[in-house]
């Protein structure tokens, strides 16, 4: 992950209630300390 070519993106999807938004909070929380991280959302409700 710590790659000079660029970031890594990773893309999370999954039908509504399937526990994207909760992966990606456990995620974040767990990698923030170690890495720069930034998550974009296209969902107007989360």
């Amino acid at each position: 992950m710590t790659n000079p070519s660029g970031p890594l993106r990773v893309g999370v999807g999954g039908p509504v209630g399937s526990g994207k938004t909760a992966l990606l909070d456990a995620l974040c929380k767990r990698l923030r300390d170690r890495f720069e991280i930034a998550v974009v959302t296209n969902d107007i409700y989360t």
